[in-house]
């Protein structure tokens, strides 16, 4: 919980510290290689558990104006199970504004219960909705909500949300 009021509190302090504005010659152009860290949450729509830690992705421009390929690694925590698990999503970039971005997407989607005796390894497909906000240039903040539909044992059906802060490299 510490880690999650610790990332909204950057996410506040990033987005006063906003310059004026994005000037308007700035696009997605510039922002090739993307690192985005944050909290993540997820809810169970089977069981309805829910499970919170942290989100950790890479995306990269393949195609310019019409693929984005994000490569996400999250730890989640529930009471008991610990859970691993890893997507790469293939999505298609909107520029809302010069500042403000979409990419929506589907991928393979793969996790692992760590401490549960069903520790198998799982998969799924995972659709996500980006939002991305740039304060600068290199700076900005993200909220993700994604859907998952598991496909092996289990079957998991689960709604996500990450949130936190991006970083243009």
């Amino acid at each position: 919980m510490k880690a999650i009021r610790l990332a909204l509190f950057a996410l506040a302090f990033a987005s006063s510290i906003h310059s004026s504005a994005v000037s308007a010659e700035e696009s997605i152009d510039d922002r090739t290689l993307i690192l985005l860290v944050g909290p993540a949450m997820e809810k169970n729509t089977v069981d309805g558990s829910k499970a919170y830690g942290t989100s950790l992705a890479v995306e990269f421009t393949a195609i310019e104006h019409q693929l984005e390929i994000e490569m996400e690694t999250q730890y989640l925590s529930t009471s008991n199970p610990k859970e691993l698990g890893a997507q790469i999503i293939f999505k298609k970039p909107f520029e809302l504004a010069s500042d403000i971005e979409l990419g929506v997407g589907l991928g393979p989607a793969i996790w692992r219960k760590t401490s549960s005796p069903s520790s198998g390894l799982q998969s799924g497909v995972a659709f996500v909705a980006d939002f991305m906000f740039w304060t600068t240039k290199k700076v900005g903040w993200y909220l993700s909500p994604s859907y998952t539909y598991g496909m092996s044992g289990g079957a998991e059906r689960v709604i996500g949300l990450s949130v936190g802060l991006l970083f243009s490299m």
